[in-house]
Parts: structure tokens; sequence; C-alpha cells
């Protein structure tokens, strides 16, 4: 059934990309099938446009959310079409606050950067991180001795804030008390034991939205998928939401389909289903 999409947007972790971080052959082809048929695809992540993996540039990608919707950049140009910033003396309290915590791992995305601190670049496994996750955070981080003053540079702009925990209960309280005492950002998950701190403006959906009234792009004419809890705008904002099998149920919900998971190359399936059906 094809409702006559001309972009595809897309979550990468738990979504395009397998848990061990690769793109299952079947999504590569259906992305590309996609862009053969003049349709966008264009990732919508956490990540930095840096984490973006080669194999899912190269199909061609133009156009990406990244850090959480805190930018919009045209890849091909080089362009940041859009930011949304933390302000620079809440993103310092926030991570003076974390680095208090002694089993609360934290580092931070300035700059279009990743910064990590070499008491948790050294000993991320120590958080709770899984290998994986460990291994894509060291190729996505520069390790420097201090962010808190790397973020008081003058200029520097900070995107995201990003913490991992060993102890959910502590994530609990930790998620309570940003909400509460920082009302002016927004606090969001992509797996099961982080949380992702950006400013008010920075969600996917709004992003998404915006890329779309740029490129003169009517959101009934975007299909979205995501399985996280980052990913809730996005998939209410695309005129079709689809939810990962292994996505949130909350996400389930609020999306017009569930495909299958994201280790079963459930975005290949549901491209089929709606775009290359005809």
């Amino acid at each position: 059934m094809n409702k006559g999409f001309r972009m595809v947007a897309f979550d990468l972790d738990g979504t395009a990309l397998d848990d061990e971080k690769y793109l299952p052959e079947e999504n590569r082809k259906a992305l590309a099938a996609c862009v053969e048929r003049g349709i966008l695809i264009v990732p919508c992540t956490g990540r930095l446009a840096i984490g973006i993996p080669q194999e899912i540039l190269d199909i061609g990608v133009r156009y990406a959310v990244t850090v959480n919707g805190s930018t919009i950049e045209d890849l091909q140009e080089g362009w940041v079409l859009d930011r949304q910033l933390l302000e620079k003396e809440t993103a310092l309290e926030i991570v003076t606050m974390a680095q208090r915590q002694p089993r609360v791992m934290c580092d931070v995305y300035a700059d279009c950067r990743g910064f990590s601190e070499p008491r948790y670049y050294d000993h991320l496994e120590e958080f709770g991180i899984s290998p994986v996750i460990a291994k894509m955070l060291r190729e996505t981080r520069t390790k420097i001795d201090s962010v808190t003053e790397y973020i008081r540079r003058p200029g520097t702009e900070v995107n995201k804030i990003n913490m991992y925990f060993s102890d959910m209960e502590e994530r609990k309280q930790m998620m309570e008390r940003l909400k509460r005492q920082f009302p002016g950002v927004l606090v969001t998950t992509s797996i099961m034991n982080n949380l992702e701190i950006n400013s008010a403006g920075a969600s996917k959906g709004p992003a998404l939205g915006r890329l779309a009234s740029m490129l003169g792009i009517g959101l009934d004419e975007v299909i979205a998928f995501g399985d996280g809890g980052n990913d809730y705008s996005l998939i209410g904002t695309a005129g079709t939401g689809v939810a990962m099998a292994n996505a949130e149920e909350g996400l389930k919900e609020i999306a017009d389909y569930v495909t299958g998971s994201n280790n079963d190359a459930g975005l290949a399936a549901a491209i089929r289903k709606f775009i290359l059906s005809v």
C-alpha cells in the first residue's frame, strides 16, 4: 500500500540496526530501493552525525536529524540547518550534579562532538554499559580531562548530556530530579539504562516536522520508524508511525503499525508493505 511517501525517517539503535549495531542486509536493500524511487531516507537518531554508520550513509543519505532533534543537518553540503541547544549554565548544573554520583556515567555532546572524561571513558563497563555500546561510545567520544571546563569555553554550544546507570532505581530518581529541578529541559531514553537530556525544543518529531517543511514535504508523505523513549514524538509527528516489535509498549500503542523486531529486519518488512508493494 503506497500512500505516496516522499520521506522515510528512521531511528538507528533498536530500529534500523540490530542488537550488534549492524545494518541487516534486508534493511540496506529496502532503504536503497527507496532512494532509487526518489524517496528521501532520513536517520533520526540520538547519535551525533559522526555516529551514523558509513554503511547507512553510503545508501544515499543527505539529511539527518541528530542528537534527538537538537540538530538538523545537510550531510552532503556540511551545513547545520537548525539547532536547539542547552543553556550553558543549565548544562553545567546538570553535569556537576551527575558527577557527584559515583555510580552514574556522564558525558556531553557539544559543538557536534562527543566528550568524555577518563574516569568514565576508561571504565564504561562499570556503569552497566554492554560491550557493544561501550565500543560505540569509545569510537564516538573524545577523551578530555574536564567536560565542565570545555563547556565553560567561550562559544561552546551544548547539544546533549548523556547518562548511564548500573542501578535502575538510581536512574529513576535521577529522571524525577531532573524533571523537577530543570523544567526547561527534555529528558528521554533510548536504551534501558540511560537518560538523554536535551533542550525542551530538541525532540525528533518537531525536528522532523521542521525538516519536512523546509523541503516542502507534507507530514502525510512521511513514514517514521522507532523503538525507544526518544521516538514518541517521531512516531506521533509522521503521517504514518511504525513501531518495532521490540519497542516500548507505549510506543506500540500510539503507532499506526507494529512491524518485526530490529533483529528480524522489521524496518525492511514495513518498507516493503507500505512503499515497495506497488
